[in-house]
């Protein structure tokens, strides 16, 4: 399949899945949905970004910038929201040093420093944010606080920045495409299934293979692997996402967090970014221009 026909068939599920969803919704608004209203709204949501960001990339004046701007604010404000749900509050100076952060992760993106796009936020927001709320009294527990707030930033801004980091690669965007396509896909049919004990069993093992599946008929036209990783590809990416959304989700559940929240736009693709960037990389693709 062409690019342009891959397209038009994902719009057309998508608006078919919406336009179904609503008619069911309207004939019997007691049922439970098989997917939930915000799920769809955060589809709709990544398709207007990813639109709105491809139409002003397209400039090269801007380059990935607008890209990398829609990304960013995606990790501000996941962090936010993480943030806001903290048991004992973070001091003002954390949470300046978090936002900056945020900044900064998406800058060595936008410059192509890879060594320090992996290293700044696992290592140096590390050491230096047990530091940053030391003026504050002692309360709570300093390890679980500092624990939190690293695995804050590495969920919300490191890992999520894995994506961003896919545009500036060659094909970025078609890599891009390939990667938010799989994850999601991947989620719709964990989230089918998990409407009965034995489709929550099953779900892991047939969203992985719903991911191959498309994985396979995508990755021709908008990736340049091969056949044997486009399906270890999909293998990945399908595990991956169900790891990523189960272990969120219970987090998200346990601090409160609202359910259309920004977590909900990145739950999955915060575990499969990663993992697939780094994947990409391992098997000597083309990583950085030039």
């Amino acid at each position: 399949m062409s690019k342009t026909q891959i397209l038009v068939a994902v719009g057309l599920l998508l608006i078919g899945a919406t336009t179904l969803s609503l008619s069911l919704k309207q004939r019997d608004p007691e049922r439970t949905p098989l997917v939930p209203p915000q799920r769809f709204r955060a589809w709709w949501l990544i398709v207007a970004g990813l639109a709105l960001t491809h139409v002003l990339g397209a400039s090269t004046r801007f380059g990935t910038l607008p890209q990398l701007i829609g990304f960013g604010v995606l990790s501000l404000l996941a962090t936010r929201q993480f943030l806001s749900h903290l048991q004992n509050p973070p001091t003002r100076h954390t949470k300046l040093a978090c936002y900056l952060a945020v900044f900064l992760q998406y800058y060595w993106v936008y410059i192509h420093w890879y060594g320090f796009f992996v290293v700044f936020i696992p290592v140096f927001m590390f050491l230096y944010l047990p530091i940053s709320g030391s003026l504050r009294e002692k309360s709570g527990s300093p390890l679980l606080e500092t624990a939190a707030m690293h695995w804050i930033l590495m969920t919300a801004v490191f890992c999520l920045s894995h994506a961003g980091f896919l545009l500036i690669l060659p094909g970025g965007k078609g890599l891009l495409f390939f990667l938010v396509l799989i994850t999601e896909v991947a989620d719709a049919v964990r989230m089918l299934l998990a409407q009965n004990r034995f489709g929550r069993q099953i779900s892991p093992l047939l969203s992985s293979l719903a991911a191959i599946t498309v994985a396979w008929i995508v990755a021709p036209a908008f990736t340049p692997l091969n056949p044997e990783h486009t399906i270890l590809a999909g293998l990945v990416l399908g595990v991956a996402g169900s790891i990523g959304h189960a272990n969120i989700s219970r987090i998200s559940d346990e601090m409160g967090l609202e359910h259309s929240g920004p977590m909900e736009r990145m739950e999955s693709l915060a575990y499969t970014a990663p993992i697939f960037l780094h994947g990409y990389r391992y098997f000597d693709y083309p990583f950085l221009p030039g």
